[in-house]
């Protein structure tokens, strides 16, 4: 598939004939901002004032310096491969944990450091590339294959957000491989291998979340069928009032689950009980968190949690998240074995396409999506 670039308009060079430069008094052209947050600071001046386009209306209580320091689950994955006893406490944690957080951290995961590592250097690799080479994948459809973009995933007007992203599909059968970033060299080797670890991992923890709702083990799993896996590399450059705007806005996630990893610059921020919680990073780990999808299928028992990345005005933070979902023809819907007699479905089915094309092309946020789907009975 041909990816279509944009061409935007640079601001005009400046009185001493130099090369363009933006500072934050500069009337810019809103196609200069498509390429990239990344392109904005390195051409800009020594930029105090954030440009009024990313000036987010965030209420005084949304502020992101008001979150407090919070601690999400942090499970032992080894348990899974343990005494029964063992074994059956694990997935009662990562039940728990999904149930009451939507979110979890995982420890022992069984992929090493220095694939994490590689995996995060590539990416780095990626965004430090020349402008041209990124635009060649930028692109205005929300469901293209490969995509490099700036702010929110919709090409709709909205305030803009501090980041700059590339998502691609993997998944175990990757259809789009020979579509990947072919620069830096090593990127298609390097995201395959570690997308088919994650891949696999994710169909661990699945595993031990159909323990927990008590249907059979392999039950998720078979629902995903082909599956459906798609990478998110984002990219955070300092910023210089990073309290007036967010690298993302606050949402959920619309595959099952997701896999985080970042390069040690904190910037996650969770929803939990109303309140926001700044999630601290610990090397090693992965941050594990719950889709829509997962909520719609457990029928409301387990939850998708809103969530957020803000920035800092010091250091890049750079995140490699990637979604595990069904196959884009699959019915989203609730498990039938967790509809009891007389029970009513919570969600109105949706094929898993659609409801990604809605979720991705909206500049609502939140659960806005899912809140289309809840069946009248069980609105607000």
């Amino acid at each position: 598939m041909a990816l279509t670039a944009i061409s935007p308009s640079p601001p005009s060079t400046n009185n001493n004939g130099n090369s363009p430069s933006v500072t934050s008094s500069d009337v810019v052209d809103v196609d200069y901002y498509r390429k990239g947050v990344k392109y904005l600071i390195d051409n800009s001046k020594d930029m105090k004032i954030l440009p009024p386009e990313f000036v987010l209306p965030l209420p005084e209580a949304e502020s992101p310096s008001l979150a407090i320091c919070g601690s999400i689950p942090v499970i032992d994955l080894s348990g899974l491969n343990g005494p029964v006893e063992q074994r059956l406490a694990t997935i009662h944690a990562i039940s728990s944990a999904c149930a009451e957080w939507g979110f979890f951290r995982v420890s022992n995961h069984g992929i090493k450091i220095s694939v994490m590592d590689e995996m995060l250097k590539a990416v780095e690799e990626f965004f430090n590339l020349p402008l041209e080479e990124k635009m060649r994948y930028a692109s205005e459809d929300v469901m293209d294959p490969v995509r490099y973009g700036t702010s929110l995933n919709t090409s709709r007007k909205h305030t803009l957000h501090w980041r700059d992203f590339l998502r691609h599909y993997g998944g175990p059968v990757p259809h789009s491989y020979d579509l990947w970033p072919d620069n830096p060299p090593c990127y298609r080797r390097i995201a395959k291998d570690y997308l088919e670890e994650v891949w696999q991992l994710a169909i661990k923890i699945f595993g031990a979340i159909s323990g927990g709702l008590g249907v059979d083990t392999k039950y998720i799993e078979r629902s995903l069928g082909e599956g459906t896996q798609i990478i998110a590399a984002n990219f955070y450059p300092p910023c210089p009032e990073p309290n007036k705007t967010l690298g993302l806005a606050a949402h959920s996630d619309h595959g099952g689950l997701t896999v985080l990893m970042d390069n040690g610059i904190n910037g996650l921020q969770i929803k939990h009980n109303q309140t926001w919680l700044s999630v601290p990073h610990i090397p090693g780990t992965f941050v594990v968190n719950l889709g829509d999808y997962l909520e719609i299928l457990s029928n409301g028992r387990y939850k998708s949690v809103e969530h957020r990345a803000v920035v800092n005005a010091e250091r890049t933070r750079i995140s490699v998240a990637v979604g595990h979902g069904p196959e884009m023809t699959a019915i989203v819907q609730p498990a039938g074995p967790l509809l009891k007699e007389n029970s009513e479905s919570k969600y109105r089915p949706i094929i898993y396409k659609e409801y990604i094309r809605g979720q991705q092309s909206t500049t609502k946020r939140g659960k806005s999506a899912l809140h289309e789907i809840v069946t009248s009975s069980h609105s607000k």
